[in-house]
């Protein structure tokens, strides 16, 4: 019924699909009939119709298009149908015109040229080529008076037209599309240069707090520290009757930077500018409170004016101090000659404390928001490394947990196996992850070794040079990787691998994210080892200990299971049981110690005999059960003759000399023997007895009770 109904939906969806073509098809039919060629009686009703259908189906068409419905079915096909429909309507009006050779013609030259601009590339191409052939096909069927000559400058110039605007669009849109990306860019640095010289988000690499959500938090801090300069520069303009007010600070650099003004000039500098230059540079380098007056036209003292265009008279400047340590200055100038006083100076000390203020409840705010943020991010990690249950589902959370707190172009997990001091890599995302999936490398002097080592994060800066290896020398990181930190995965004071993170940036991973990053990997490490003990009780509960087989409980339910698959898709089954024949005597005989040997000898061999979907299972003491999916019994019987005669050729060496035992096997299959799983392993456990009843080391089937 399932199937029937998905054929049903299917035939549906491509009658749909079709259905478009169709009527494009149909219609491009009207003028190669000619239609509508000119007539003495003229146009009637019909051709009114005919018109107003092609314009209804258009509108359809064109309506879909533009609501992005076409993304389901394919914008190639529908931009296809929709550049034949216009084709049919150009040359309907072309062919009522007059023909080809008519004054509408041109028509033809500016549709090739919005087909091939605005139709996806591969459509445009295909449109401009059928706009040739159906013009083509026009003058065979409709218009055969036309020389070939004029049809075949038609065609090129079509072409030309087409190819023109193909390329001069797709340059246009790619150059539009480069000049808004370089001004977003643009944009971007502009705000981490500000977020790193107001020192926002307390980190000199202003890139991770402006990464993801943070990225508006520190935008909008950026615009309210300069709006809040601004309004404090504007108040001492005002108030001090100056001709300019502005605040300057010390770059990264150590150049001068303007960071906000209050002005009536037009000759402001836009910077940075030396530090050491003139009267300002005495006040930003020096902290000295510079009063000045007297000053001649051209002063070149101030180093914000462009050279020669100091009008001012008089000029203030006043160092900007924070923590004890000099950041800038805020000057303060006149055109005329009025001194500044002493209480003026006070006032701009006052304005460059609270400047300060201002900046300072920011950075208070930003770092607020983004511990918020990181310990909502942490809390969901936290949920969805507690919800993963298997080693690759804590991997996944871990990484994706990693890839929400911090960018990253590189990121992996390595684990640490103890007993053979190997290190592997689990799982790599990111640039060049292809080369790290699988990789194994020895206890060496790697960041990866040395930090499961020391149990410490390396490197201690963060920056990866040239000499340093992440993994092993033979497979590296892209030279230009800058960035790197190595996080340990410890559990109960033991190092079990590495959180290992990479970036082309510099200063990517410092100490504003690094604590985070820290507990991150705590809790991953964690909820690794949970996933491990997990994984370790489940094995313990589905499979027998001496020979890792799966064990009587574990397989009873694969048993159920694979009956119920078989009954579904009318598929045969077949199983095989096995017992080793005597076997009570090599107890006896050889203790047993050696009875286990054997017997972890025929689980060795049952298990490098079976298929990849064959199942195997140790039912209790010496007897084993093989599960064949998709197998008849001629199939399961030949394989249990080769177990037989493998475990016939086996020699066991005992303290009281050479031993081989033999096995006798009974095989039945579903659900020509059985019809449930009780009645198939009972069955089976029959065969296996009249094995033994008809004198053991032989294989038996239903046949041979």
């Amino acid at each position: 019924m399932t199937a029937l109904v998905q054929a049903a939906v299917t035939l549906r969806k491509t009658a749909r699909a079709s259905l478009g073509a169709c009527v494009a098809a149909a219609f491009a039919l009207v003028p190669l009939l000619g239609v509508f060629r000119p007539r003495e009686e003229g146009f009637g009703l019909e051709h009114a119709g005919l018109a107003l259908a092609w314009v209804a189906w258009l509108a359809t068409r064109g309506a879909m298009r533009f609501r992005g419905q076409h993304m389901a079915r394919g914008a190639l096909w529908l931009d296809l149908e929709i550049g034949v429909l216009l084709l049919v309507g150009v040359h309907g009006m072309v062919q009522a015109a007059g023909g080809l050779d008519g004054p509408l013609y041109p028509l033809a030259y500016v549709l090739a040229a919005f087909l091939a601009a605005f139709a996806v590339p591969p459509a445009g191409i295909l449109l401009v080529l059928l706009s040739i052939a159906y013009e083509g096909l026009i003058w065979i069927a409709a218009e055969p008076l036309l020389e070939v000559n004029r049809i075949l400058y038609h065609g090129v110039f079509i072409l030309f037209f087409g190819v023109l605007n193909v390329l001069f669009t797709r340059v246009e849109i790619a150059r539009v599309r480069e000049s808004s990306k370089r001004e977003r860019d643009e944009e971007q640095e502009r705000v981490n240069s500000d977020a790193r010289l107001f020192r926002l988000a307390g980190a000199p690499s202003a890139e991770n707090a402006t990464a993801g959500s943070g990225e508006k938090v520190v935008r909008s801090s950026v615009e309210e520290v300069r709006d809040s300069l601004f309004h404090v520069l504007d108040l001492l303009k005002k108030t001090l009757e100056l001709h300019t007010c502005i605040l300057l600070f010390a770059g990264e650099d150590g150049r001068l930077r303007i960071v906000e003004m209050a002005t009536d000039s037009d000759d402001v500098d836009e910077g940075p500018f030396e530090r050491g230059a003139g009267a300002v540079g005495a006040v930003a380098m020096r902290g000295l409170v510079m009063n000045l007056e007297g000053l001649k036209p051209g002063y070149r003292g101030l180093c914000y004016y462009r050279e020669g265009t100091s009008q001012v008279s008089t000029f203030l400047g006043v160092p900007v101090m924070e923590n004890g340590q000099l950041r800038g200055a805020i000057c303060a100038d006149r055109l005329d000659a009025k001194p500044f006083t002493s209480r003026e100076e006070d006032v701009l000390r006052a304005a460059a404390i609270q400047a300060l203020r201002g900046m300072q409840n920011e950075r208070v705010f930003v770092q607020l928001e983004r511990s918020k943020r990181e310990q909502a991010l942490l809390f969901k990690a936290s949920a969805e490394l507690g919800a993963a249950l298997t080693e690759d589902q804590v991997l996944d959370a871990g990484l994706s947990a990693a890839g929400a707190l911090v960018r990253f172009d590189f990121a992996a997990i390595t684990y640490f196996d103890m007993a053979k001091k190997t290190h592997s890599v689990r799982l790599a995302r990111g640039e060049g992850a292809e080369a790290f999936k699988g990789l194994t490398f020895k206890d060496n002097h790697s960041l990866a070794a040395m930090v499961v080592k020391n149990k410490h994060f390396l490197p201690y800066r963060g920056e990866l040079d040239s000499k340093q290896v992440l993994f092993t020398s033979k497979v590296q990181l892209p030279t230009t990787t800058r960035s790197a930190l190595v996080l340990p995965l410890i559990v109960r004071e033991d190092a079990i691998g590495t959180l290992v993170l990479a970036a082309e940036r510099a200063q990517a991973f410092g100490d504003g994210i690094r604590p985070t990053l820290q507990v991150l990997s705590n809790q991953l490490a964690i909820a690794l080892s949970n996933a491990r003990a997990v994984s370790r009780l489940e094995e313990m509960a589905t499979t027998d200990g001496l020979t890792g087989c799966l064990n009587k409980r574990a397989f009873l339910e694969e048993l159920d299971s694979k009956i119920t698959s078989a009954q579904r898709f009318g598929k045969k089954l077949s199983l095989v049981v096995t017992d080793i024949d005597h076997f009570k005597n090599v107890n006896d005989t050889y203790g047993h110690a050696t009875g286990d040997v054997v017997i972890k000898e025929l689980g060795a061999i049952l298990t490098r005999m079976k298929r990849e979907t064959d199942r195997v299972a140790r039912f209790g003491g010496e007897e084993f059960c093989i599960l064949c999916e998709e197998t008849d019994t001629e199939g399961a019987v030949l394989l249990a003759e080769r177990v037989r005669e493998e475990l016939g050729r086996t020699v066991f060496q005992t303290e009281l000399g050479k031993m081989k035992v033999a096995a006798s096997l009974g095989v039945a299959t579903f659900p020509q023997d059985a019809g449930t799983s009780k009645e198939l392993f009972e069955i089976t456990d029959k065969a296996l007895y009249a094995a033994k009843h008809a004198g053991r080391n032989r294989v038996c089937t239903v046949k041979d009770l």
